[in-house]
């Protein structure tokens, strides 16, 4: 019984600090809702309205934004530097010819 209830407790802790702790797990498996997220949140997307969020592999979106008539694109990447700590980098369409 006493074996039961001590993995029972570091199973519950585990979950805790995967929760609330700095590694989430549960947007390493819903990376799009993480996306939009970000998206949200971010000064870049400010006054856009995301037309098509579009998976590009390897933890790579292109993103399609509409600034009044005007549309935008941008890739979006997302940095892992440590296990614990993953980060979006955001590059911008500069040119006509697909440049970012």
């Amino acid at each position: 019984m006493k074996k039961l209830l001590l993995v029972g407790s570091i199973i519950l802790l585990v979950l805790v600090v995967f929760s609330f702790g700095p590694y989430n797990i549960y947007n390493e498996f819903n990376e799009a809702k993480a996306l939009k997220q970000f998206i949200s949140e971010d000064k870049t997307f400010k006054g856009l309205e995301v037309i098509d969020i579009d998976y590009r592999g390897s933890d790579t979106y292109f993103i399609q934004t509409k600034d009044g008539g005007q549309r935008r694109n941008f890739i979006v990447m997302n940095y892992q530097s440590s296990v614990m700590n993953g980060h979006w980098k955001v590059f911008e369409e500069t040119s006509k010819g697909n440049y970012y």
